[in-house]
This record gives structure tokens, C-alpha cells and sequence, in this order.
């Protein structure tokens, strides 16, 4: 797959711009060794400060940061405290400078800043999601603004800017973290929050002077359009034209790359669109025309305004070539009769639906979305969002029962209801500010039980290096045995259709950081190994590694066990890191081949959390490929991140590498555009059923529905598979035998059985391939390689339901969903 060719979005900026007379700017010749006019400011102080008040990983946020305002197509050079503490000797040849997430600054940076500001430099600063430090303050207020504190929002929120001549208005998700701003005298503010029911709760965007504060972080809070969108606005309002001259200047290298991408793209969304012509898909072929030759219309242009030098001019028409592809690609792409449309269903979504008719509606706009698969976040920093007997409930629950009710809603719109389970991560610092607990709160967990079972550092630190979370020690027997009474409580206690396994890991803990100097988890594995912690040489760490894995495999294998015994039929799923092996079990300890190759989980849900479908590939091809097909892989998908166009690549780019599904991460950023374009799309039909529900009949209705199509292209003249007689003949009779083997397999089918039906599937396969091969003469290729790929499908699935047969038994295939 190619790169990630559905990017970016700035077509309201340009709205905006054409509206108030700016097109000029829309046009000019821009040399392209022009320094930029716009620096930001990577603050090293800024990062420790970050990082104390335990509000994520300061470089993974700083480059979430930079996606955003790349996705603004915004040039910019970055610039360090020293660079700042020079002040006008070195930043008087910027226009404007950009402090992102700003926690605090040293002494001297904030001088030179101010300095820069107070002789005409313009700054755009943006909240830091937590407290901001004196020295932040101060340029804080600079712009306009105190923060009082953060809050989250309980329900959407909606940023309106009541720009003129073309107000603005953007949605924020369920959950989103934003500064309660209180302008300062002679401050202005430009945009508001609006909550739910319409209600204005205060700034978003203040300005003062020449400088503007957004009170959020962009790219941690907010989709990559909204994002763009905004930061894009916020430029112009200081400092009008500098967005075009500040836009990325294409090279004729990068040139190059971009039209090897469209051209990929044409092909690929010609493809589709062939296919569904071929195959006689039930599609709006005039309307799936209209985007693409507006599409083609669009690449004319860009490559025009390139030529002429016009970058910013150029990005837009490419911004658009690539939404009408995108929108053509989705309506073109074929419907799957058996597909996993899995969503995690988030804990700030789910207390915003605040009772039980608030569930029903979100369930009503899931199922409206085309999804079939919940998982549903049953426990998050230690908390259980439904009433146990074990565990604290989450106070934003209390009084009623929302799993309850969700597996309720789902089963009653035919989706599957999973139990998304935390495992041994029990504590959240930035969960707590939420719940009104300091950020050294380390959760009900281990504050209500025992802080012996808390995995802790060298320094006896219980939060990991540069990490927020509180973790139970997995190889601690009383921390597993209430890990493991947590998930059997929910098992027992719900009709569940599944249990997802996340947090099933050990944090992040390389050479130098290592976690697990608790003394009981220390002193167990001594006695195990007969070696000593404090001779932590490289022979000695080797050990302790593959002791953690141990620890990890040993209960998963014992919670498999389990739940198989409690509820026969229940799917067992982990949400896992798709980085390759080596790296994976060093970092985190995580080595979920062997699950797989144990038959202990059912599905793996690799967070292949990237922007580019290219990577996707790479990424969810890769785990595809260690599981062997004995397992079902849904790659994630950040959702977030992505646009609607780059959502339809992804989906695309996971059906091409062989996945029969794909996670949404998360509902709360399933917004009405992304659901639309799903619901013109490859969502626009529900699935007959999921994959994992019951493999063997999802394998006979794929087989049946395979020789249908083929029957029907066989008896219609007009669309008439060319081949001969023999050929065809002797294809029917595998087909017609396959069909009978299929029908045969019953709950009682073997893994030698299954096998069988499989190797016939796998002979058929490459018959298929044979058969076909003079329809790519006369121009049918698409439909050809459509026709193979249900056969693909059917292999896949038989594959895991023999493994599943051999490592669980026969018993393992006569339960389905409880639907």
C-alpha cells in the first residue's frame, strides 16, 4: 500500500481565506530557500515538567504536537530554551513563534519571549493538560489567559469561532481535556466551548495583543482535522497571509514521491470501481464517477499550481484529489458477508450515556455505524464500571449498572458484547485529576489492599520512568489472584460474548529502567533463579526477562483456562503491541505468539496505532503473519488520528494484508462524519455474522455464498465466465464436493476433519486461480481476483477453527455467541 495519501485537512482555512479577500497570498510565487517565518519552541524545561506532573510521555506527545501542525501544512523551525533566552539576536527573524503544551519554562526563556512579544513578535501558545508552573503563567498571560484548572468533558463538546464571514465551528470528543481559562483584562476571547445542550462554558481561544492561547493541547485532544483546521485560523487571526507563506515548500524529490502516490491511488480506486462493475455490486456507480473525475480534476490542478510554484494552492488541490478518491474508493468497496466491526467502547463514552436510555441511544448510533464487536472498558485505573463485588465502581457510575445494560442493548441489535479487562495496570495518573484525586493517587486498587503487590522501581518509584500508570507485580500470587477473580467475576456475572485481555504486559522497562524491585516480586525471583538483583550484569537481566514472560504466559494461560471451563464458548481476545518480537518482550515482556500457538486466545488486537496505510500493512501484515491464521487478527486503528479518507485506507490496507476485521480506537472519537462516510462505504450493509462467533458457519455461509456468485456469473450471458467446458465442469464438482464437506462439519468436527475440508478449500483455491485466468484477456481480471478472495477468507477461518479444535477440543466449536 502506499503512504498515507488521505491527509491532512485545511479546506475551511482556505474558505476563510478566499472569503475575506486573501487570495493573493493563495498564489504567490514563494522562493523555496525561504527561511520560515514561524518557529516552535521545543522546551526541555517544559518536558521535565511535563513528565513530573505525570501527564504522559512528553516526546510521544510532542510529536503527536507536530503531526498536527504538519497536518496544517505549516513549515516551521524548531528552537530550544537557549535559542529562546537570546531573545530578539536570535528570534527577531521569526514572525511568530508557537509554545506547545506549556507546563513551564526556565527563567531566561521566558524573558526572551517576552522580550520577542513586547517588540511586535507574535505568539501562539496551547494549554499543557495540566498545571501550568509560574514562569508558564506569566507567558500565559501574555496572551490573555489564566488557567484556573483542567476539566473534562462528560459529554461532546463543540469549539465555535464566530469568524467572520465564515463562523467555525469543530467538535471535541466525549473525555476531552481542556484549560478552565479566565481572560485576564484587555483579553478577548475568540472562541467558546459549547456543551451538549447548547450552553456556552467558557474560552477556548483567548487573545491579547499579539499573541493567542488555545486551551487545549492539539494533537492529545481533538481529531488531526479539527486540529489543523484550527491551529491554521489561529496563524491567520495573528498574523494574516502567514499560513501560505509558512506552507511546506514541495521539492521536486517529494514532488515525485506524492505523484507516485496519486498514481497509486487513480489505480487502485479504478480497480475498485472495476470490481464493482464486474462483480455487479449493488453501487452508486454515477455517483462512485463523479468523485473520481473530480478526483482526476483536482490532481490536474495541483500539479498545475506546483509547476507555478503556488505550494500552499498546491496541497489544497491535492488535499481534495485525495477526499474525492476517497470518497469514490469507499462506495466502490465491496460489503464482506462475514467481518469483524470491532470498536472499543471507552470509559469517558460510556459515563457520558448517564443511564440506561443514553446507553440504548449510543447503541442505536454504533449499530448505526456498521460495527458489530464491543469492547466494552469494564475496568480503567482500578475502577470497574459496573457494580462488584470485588472492586471500587467508578464514581461517574454509581447507581446503576451500565454493563449491564450494554450487553443488554448490543444483544438486542445482534452485536457482539465483549469485556474489555485492564489487567495489571490498576492506577492512572491523569486519570485522577477526572475523579478528583491528586495526581499521586495510585487507585482503589492499591490503596484499599496492599501496596506490597505494587510492581516498583530501582528507587522504589511505584509510576515507570516517563510513564502514568500504576501496576500491579504480575508475578505477585495474591496481585494475579485478584487480577484473575476481577475477570471470573465478570465472566460469571454477564451473558458476554468475549474477554478482552489489555495491560496483559509488564510497562515499558528497557535497560536502565528496569520494573520489578518490589521485594516480593524481587525475592521470588531469586529463589526461582538462584541470582541475585543486585548483581544486575547483562547475563543476570537476560534472566529476569524471560522470567517476566514467564510470569505473563503463566496466566493468561491460567485465565484461558478458566474462563474456558466457567463459559464454554466465551472468545478470548488481548489487545497486544505489534512492534516485532525481540523488541516486544525486552520493552514490556509481552510474547503473545505463544499464546496463539497455545490456543489460549482467540483473537489478537494489535494497537497498530500509525497514519500511514503503508505502515498498517507492514504492521498488521506482520502480526498476520506470526499467528499462522490460529489466531483472528483485528488490527487498531486510531481513529483519532485519521480522517475520513485516512479511515477508508486503513480499512482498505487491513482487508489487502488478509484480516477478516479491524478495532476502532475509540467511540469517542467516532464522530457523525466518520460514520457517514462507513455508512456510504464498506459498512453500508451489516455482516451476516463475525468470524469468531462461529467459524464453522461463518466458513459454510462464505463457501455457499462463494458458489452462488459463481453460479450466478456462470447462467447470465452477459456476464459469463470465460472458460472451457472441462475446466468448468471440474471446478463445480470441488466446488459442489466442498460445499457437501462443509455442510458435514458439526460441532463434533475434529481438527483432522477440518484439516481435510481445509486442504480441498486450499486445492480449490488454486483451481480457481487457473480457471479464471483468461477473464484479465478480456478486461474481467477484478472480478477475477474478487471471486479468489472469498476463498482466501474461508481458508483463514478454517485455519483458526482447526487450531482452535486441537487445542481446546471439540467442545470449543459447538458453543457460539451467546446472541
Amino acid at each position: 500500500m502506499t503512504t498515507s495519501f488521505f491527509a491532512g485537512s485545511r479546506d475551511r482555512v482556505v474558505a476563510y481565506l478566499v472569503a475575506v479577500g486573501l487570495t493573493t497570498f493563495l498564489t504567490a510565487v514563494l522562493p523555496a530557500w525561504a527561511q520560515a517565518p514561524i518557529a516552535v519552541l521545543h522546551s526541555a524545561r517544559n518536558a521535565q515538567a511535563y513528565q513530573e506532573e505525570h501527564l504522559g510521555t512528553f516526546d510521544d506527545d510532542w510529536l503527536n504536537f507536530k503531526q498536527a501542525l504538519e497536518a496544517a501544512n505549516i513549515r516551521y523551525d524548531e528552537i530550544t530554551d537557549s535559542d529562546a533566552a537570546q531573545g530578539q539576536a536570535k528570534l527577531l527573524s521569526f514572525k511568530l513563534i508557537v509554545v506547545p503544551l506549556l507546563i513551564d519554562l526556565p527563567p531566561d526563556a521566558l524573558a526572551g519571549l517576552t522580550d520577542f512579544q513586547k517588540n511586535g513578535g507574535k505568539l501562539l501558545i496551547t494549554d499543557g493538560g495540566g498545571t501550568p508552573e509560574a514562569n508558564a503563567q506569566a507567558l500565559e498571560q501574555l496572551a490573555g489567559a489564566t488557567v484556573v484548572k483542567q476539566s473534562t468533558a462528560t459529554d461532546k463538546r463543540e469549539l465555535r469561532w464566530p469568524k467572520e464571514p465564515l463562523p467555525v465551528s469543530e467538535q471535541f470528543a466525549v473525555g476531552s481535556v481542556s484549560a478552565v481559562v479566565s481572560p485576564t483584562a484587555g483579553a478577548s476571547p475568540l472562541a467558546t466551548w459549547i456543551d451538549a445542550s447548547g450552553i456556552a462554558v467558557g474560552p477556548a481561544v483567548v487573545k491579547k495583543g499579539n499573541s493567542i492561547f488555545l486551551a487545549w493541547a492539539p494533537g492529545m485532544q481533538g481529531d488531526i482535522s479539527s486540529n489543523a483546521a484550527l491551529i491554521g485560523l489561529a496563524l491567520e487571526e495573528l498574523s494574516p497571509g502567514i499560513t501560505q507563506q509558512s506552507a511546506v515548500q514541495i521539492s521536486f524529490a517529494d514532488y515525485q514521491g506524492i505523484q507516485q502516490e496519486l498514481d497509486y491511488l487513480t489505480k487502485r480506486t479504478e480497480e475498485t470501481m472495476k470490481t464493482a462493475k464486474q462483480a455487479d455490486l449493488a453501487v452508486p456507480h454515477k455517483v462512485i464517477q463523479q468523485h473520481f473525475d473530480t478526483a482526476n480534476e483536482n490532481v490536474a490542478k495541483f500539479q498545475d499550481a506546483y509547476h507555478n510554484r503556488r505550494y500552499y494552492e498546491a496541497d489544497e488541490y491535492l488535499h481534495l484529489a485525495r477526499q474525492d478518491y476517497s470518497l469514490a474508493f469507499a462506495q466502490a468497496m465491496p460489503v464482506r458477508p462475514v467481518e469483524a466491526r470491532c470498536v472499543w467502547l471507552d470509559r469517558g463514552t460510556i459515563i457520558t450515556t448517564q443511564n440506561a436510555r443514553g446507553m440504548s441511544d449510543l447503541f442505536d448510533r454504533l449499530k448505526g455505524a456498521g460495527t458489530n464487536v464491543v469492547y466494552f472498558e469494564t475496568n480503567n485505573a482500578g475502577f470497574t464500571m459496573y457494580p462488584s463485588k470485588i472492586a471500587t465502581q467508578n464514581p461517574g457510575v454509581i447507581g446503576w449498572d451500565p454493563l449491564g445494560v450494554a450487553v443488554k442493548e448490543a444483544h438486542k441489535r445482534g452485536m457482539e458484547l465483549h469485556a474489555w479487562m485492564w489487567v495489571f495496570n490498576v492506577g492512572n495518573a491523569k486519570h485522577n485529576p477526572i475523579i478528583g484525586k491528586d495526581a499521586d493517587y495510585p487507585g482503589p486498587v492499591l490503596s484499599g489492599h496492599n501496596f506490597d503487590w505494587a510492581l516498583a522501581a530501582q528507587n522504589g518509584a511505584l509510576l515507570p520512568p516517563k510513564q502514568h500508570e500504576f501496576w500491579l507485580d504480575p508475578s505477585n500470587h495474591d496481585a494475579r489472584q485478584y487480577a484473575k477473580d476481577l475477570i471470573e467475576e465478570v465472566a460469571r456475572s454477564y451473558p458476554l460474548d468475549g474477554v478482552q485481555l489489555d495491560y496483559i504486559r509488564y510497562p515499558f522497562n528497557n535497560k536502565g529502567s528496569e520494573m520489578g524491585f518490589d521485594w516480593l516480586g524481587r525475592q521470588r525471583f531469586e529463589q526461582d533463579t538462584g541470582l541475585s538483583l543486585d548483581r544486575l550484569d547483562d547475563e543476570t537481566r537476560q534472566v529476569w526477562v524471560a522470567w517476566k514472560i514467564a510470569q505473563i504466559n503463566s496466566f493468561v494461560k491460567d485465565i484461558s483456562q478458566t474462563l474456558r471451563r466457567v463459559k464454554p464458548g466465551l472468545r478470548i481476545s488481548a489487545a497486544v503491541y505489534a512492534m516485532p518480537r525481540r523488541m516486544r518482550v525486552n520493552a514490556i515482556q509481552q510474547e503473545w505468539e505463544t499464546w496463539v500457538a497455545n490456543g489460549w486466545v482467540d483473537t489478537i488486537n494489535p494497537m497498530t496505532y500509525v497514519t500511514s496505510a503503508k505502515e498498517l500493512a507492514i504492521n498488521a501484515g506482520s502480526v498476520r503473519e506470526s499467528t499462522a491464521d490460529r489466531a483472528l487478527v483485528y488490527p487498531g486503528l486510531s481513529i483519532r488520528q485519521l480522517d475520513t479518507a485516512g479511515l477508508i485506507e486503513q480499512l482498505d490496507s487491513s482487508r489487502e494484508c488478509g484480516t477478516l476485521g479491524t478495532t476502532m480506537f475509540a467511540a469517542a472519537h467516532l464522530d457523525d462524519k466518520k460514520i457517514n462516510v462507513l455508512k456510504v462505504g464498506p459498512y453500508r450493509r451489516q455482516p451476516l455474522m463475525t468470524p469468531q462467533s462461529e467459524p464453522l458457519k461463518a466458513s459454510r455461509l462464505l463457501v455457499d455464498d462463494f458458489a452462488a456468485m459463481v453460479n450466478r456469473y456462470l447462467q447470465d450471458p452477459s456476464k459469463h465466465i470465460l472458460s472451457d467446458q472441462a475446466s468448468t465442469n471440474d471446478v463445480l464438482v470441488q466446488i459442489e464436493s466442498i460445499q457437501r464437506s462443509m455442510h458435514g462439519l458439526n460441532s463434533t468436527a475434529n481438527a483432522d476433519q477440518i484439516d481435510g475440508v481445509l486442504k480441498d478449500v486450499t486445492t480449490l483455491h488454486s483451481a480457481i486461480r487457473e480457471w479464471l485466468r483468461l477473464e484479465a484477456f478480456i478486461q474481467r481480471g477484478y472480478r477475477a481476483q474478487y471471486i479468489v478472495s472469498y476463498l482466501g477468507q474461508v481458508e483463514a477461518i478454517l485455519s483458526y477453527a482447526s487450531h482452535k479444535a486441537r487445542t481446546e477440543g471439540t467442545s470449543a466449536l459447538a458453543v457460539g455467541s451467546s446472541l
